[in-house]
């Protein structure tokens, strides 16, 4: 793998994460920050380790308003290494024209993610729990300090139909039409039993997300435990251990265990306490 002080650094494309270029240049993460102020939130941990993994260094250009090519040059500059004209430079599908319907949409939920992002929040998962609210040919109206791209994919897969547009300077307005489409659920899995190092859980709730892609199952697996009662259990069928969401699980104060059964099986046990760290303090 290549690094920033490498005789020869690997070039940086358009279609990288951000969290692959973060992870092979640890050290663009203060170019970045520097660069314009719509990547200052990456400095904060719990916004990067989300947000990076999504957005591609296309999408992050778009979204802090500068040519994808612009910021492809910079980075690959900082390093080093050579420019690849031929790099992919656009990596999304949100369209550029407002569709028809946008001037007759009834909107049902508004949601202000600006605060959130403001105060070193994630969002994500509060703007997805918005759009369940939705009926079917209504609106959720989002505004947010940047086109919040990842977010059109992972809308569509609920049966959303998107779009954007900058009416500020770091300040966007979003449309997300719920267009009525079946949507494919999780497959529902049997109730197991709790883990018997734990003291007979009050309940035991039970989700699979093995067929969901990300960031949905991070979204689903918050989304459970927030309707969980206190004191209760979360059993997570999985693929693949949920890196991302140990530190945020660490973060609230959840107990939880991980166990790989079989190749490409993972179970997820997580316990919501009887008790929040806020009633605590």
């Amino acid at each position: 793998m290549s690094q920033a002080t490498s005789e020869h650094p690997e070039p940086i494309l358009a279609s990288w994460k951000i969290s692959e270029v973060l992870g092979r240049y640890p050290v663009l993460l203060e170019e970045l920050a520097n660069l314009n102020p719509a990547f200052r939130q990456l400095r904060n941990p719990l916004l990067r380790r989300v947000q990076a993994r999504l957005v591609t260094v296309a999408q992050a250009a778009e979204m802090a308003g500068l040519e994808p090519a612009e910021l492809v040059r910079a980075l690959n500059t900082a390093v080093g290494a050579s420019v690849r004209e031929d790099a992919p430079q656009r990596a999304t599908d949100a369209p550029a024209a407002a569709p028809d319907w946008i001037d007759r949409a009834e909107v049902a939920v508004e949601f202000d993610a600006r605060p959130l992002l403001a105060r070193g929040e994630e969002p994500f998962a509060a703007i997805v729990r918005a759009a369940q609210g939705v009926p079917a040919g209504q609106v959720l109206q989002l505004r947010a300090p940047f086109d919040p791209l990842p977010l059109y994919d992972v809308l569509a897969g609920r049966g959303f139909a998107g779009w954007g547009r900058q009416i500020g300077e770091r300040d966007w307005e979003v449309f997300f039409r719920n267009e009525g489409r079946p949507v494919r659920q999780p497959k529902a899995a049997p109730a197991a039993a709790p883990d018997p190092d734990w003291d007979a859980p009050t309940a035991v709730v039970t989700i699979d997300v093995s067929e969901l892609v990300p960031p949905e199952p991070l979204v689903k697996i918050l989304e459970t435990l927030a309707d969980l009662p206190a004191g209760g259990t979360l059993r997570v069928h999985h693929v693949r251990r949920p890196i991302h969401l140990y530190a945020r699980l660490d973060e609230m104060g959840y107990p939880h265990e991980t166990r790989e059964p079989a190749p490409g099986r993972v179970e997820l046990l997580i316990q919501k306490p009887a008790v929040s760290r806020e009633a605590l303090a």
